[in-house]
């Protein structure tokens, strides 16, 4: 059976152009923020680190809107209590080729996790 196949049985649909199957991230990446690098990522143009636990994810591709869905994650040190947040900026509501991410710890001191991860859920312009 044929990937097409497979989706429409199971109520999926697909779109026009690239990796544009309902249901699919759009767009994702893992960041150390601490050694500012990409360890994997889909959709990514580039990365600007802003300052400390700051920094804005750039889309290659377009969104279709800035309403897309998003969630993410932030690791801690292992054996630390210090643990991080991960969420959209205060300061800049996303659009539809990047938004950005703000990373504290919890009492609200802004922090350089080892590791983030972010996926973006909608649809491509």
């Amino acid at each position: 059976m044929s990937k097409a196949a497979e989706l429409a049985e199971f109520g999926g649909g697909i779109s026009s152009g690239p990796n544009a199957v309902e249901g699919l991230a759009k767009v994702y990446i893992r960041r150390d923020f601490n050694n500012n690098v990409t360890d994997s990522s889909l959709n990514i143009a580039s990365v600007t680190d802003n300052a400390l636990g700051d920094q804005t994810m750039n889309i290659s591709s377009a969104m279709s809107a800035a309403t897309y869905s998003m969630v993410g994650m932030a690791s801690r040190k292992a054996n630390s209590l210090d643990f991080h947040v991960v969420m959209i900026h205060d300061s800049a509501d996303p659009t539809t080729t990047a938004y950005r991410l703000r990373c504290s710890n919890l009492s609200g001191s802004d922090k350089d996790p080892e590791f983030v991860s972010t996926s973006v859920d909608g649809g491509l312009a």
